[in-house]
């Protein structure tokens, strides 16, 4: 089976108009298995009934000896130090799955309805995990319970999880994003409507496909050497340098009206890593395709876009809307908020966060702050993410820096 052939036969059950999800999604499962780089972990975002179980349960039934769903998660899912019998399985996850495998979790959200302390403590088990190797000590137990191995995670979430993950991005979150683009929720419930397979059968269904399309893709694959061309390699060091700033959040006073410490965002290495990886697993992908491993720009769009989803939808807008005018060119705060349909106080929040990053510059004072888009390159980035062309004329003109600065 080719990809196309795939596509369409999950869109007559599925409503998708932004198949790139599909490829995302699939070559992070083929990469993980493949072990083609460092661990993925992708959060799949989109609005609450918006398609993302609609992907992750079938994909989870394709082998469940590699595949672990789970659907809730507490201090001892991972390692437990529950004593059991000798013609007992250990009730440990990480031992059930072993040195190699993929996690799907549902809803990552569950995670942030914990305590605190629950909390802390599986978001502490996640990030040795990642890692690679985790240790855990029980009172049940004379020796501490470990596990080593390589896991990959597919989680979904709704974009709450930008604010969850923000409350603690001080401990260096490990997973990337692809928020789901919008669609026709008409036209999505019209197809709801017009099936005749539901529930665990739907899910059936579409894993026997990913299944099928999968099994061809890695079988086409002979275990060559991946090696992507120096341009995509930059591109990718690019997109996640913008990326870790742009998901950075910063520290405001207790009313929330001014920044009160500089930000310092993660080092881009991890993301990197990651979108390595998944680019060699649309690698395998296209080498199925059309016998070659290097991509096409549709594929470097899908990890471009990746890298945006890691900012939240109120930066994105405001970088959306900066972008729309040409590099150099400066907008009010005021002109930005109407864009976004924002109010102007909260708008200047958002500016004053992305400044403060380095993202954007800002001249002016008071109420006549102009801001635009700092670096030329992340400007570029931006229009090609937002698939701008031409640049949007607002009501009131476009001023460049020095005109900004002449009016002071």
């Amino acid at each position: 089976m080719k990809l196309q052939e795939l596509k369409e036969k999950i869109q007559e059950y599925q409503y998708l108009e932004d198949t790139s999800i599909i490829d995302a999604s699939v070559a992070s499962v083929i990469a993980t298995r493949l072990m083609l780089g460092s661990p993925i972990w992708l959060m799949i975002i989109g609005a609450s009934s918006g398609g993302k179980s609609q992907i992750l349960r079938p994909l989870a039934l394709t082998d469940e000896k590699f595949m672990h769903r789970v659907d809730d998660l507490t201090e001892n899912t991972f390692l437990s130090g529950a004593k059991v019998k000798k013609d007992q399985d250990n009730p440990s996850l990480l031992h059930k799955i072993g040195e190699h495998g993929m996690l799907i979790i549902s809803d990552l959200t569950v995670l942030f309805s914990k305590s605190a302390e629950s909390k802390a403590t599986i978001l502490s088990q996640f990030r040795m995990i990642f890692d690679g190797e985790m240790t855990k000590y029980s009172g049940n137990s004379s020796e501490p319970i470990t596990w080593k191995g390589s896991l990959g995670v597919l989680a979904g979430s709704t974009p709450s999880a930008y604010a969850m993950f923000e409350e603690v991005s001080e401990m260096g979150e490990r997973f990337i994003y692809y928020r789901m683009k919008e669609y026709d929720p008409m036209k999505a419930t019209r197809l709801a409507l017009s099936r005749t397979i539901y529930g665990n059968d739907l899910d059936m269904k579409l894993s026997a496909l990913y299944q099928e399309y999968m099994k061809d893709a890695m079988d086409s694959y002979k275990g060559e050497e991946i090696v992507m061309k120096e341009e995509a390699i930059e591109r990718l060091i690019e997109i996640s340098s913008l990326a870790e700033k742009i998901r950075t959040p910063v520290h405001m006073d207790f009313k929330n009206e001014k920044i009160v410490r500089i930000p310092i965002p993660a080092m881009p290495m991890r993301v990197a890593q990651q979108l390595l990886a998944i680019s060699k697993g649309l690698a395998v992908m296209q080498n199925h395709e059309t016998g070659s491993f290097e991509l096409d720009e549709e594929k470097m769009l899908i990890m471009d876009w990746c890298c945006y989803s890691l900012a939240n939808e109120e930066k994105r807008a405001v970088l959306k809307a900066l972008a729309s005018v040409g590099y150099g060119m400066s907008l009010r705060t005021s002109v930005i908020a109407d864009a976004i349909g924002l109010d102007t106080m909260v708008t200047r929040l958002i500016l004053q966060n992305l400044t403060a990053l380095s993202v954007l510059k800002r001249t002016g004072s008071g109420d006549e702050l102009h801001w635009k888009i700092q670096e030329e390159r992340d400007h570029k980035t931006i229009r090609r993410v937002e698939g701008i062309v031409d640049d949007k004329v607002f009501e009131d003109r476009q001023m460049t820096y020095e005109e900004s600065m002449s009016a002071f």
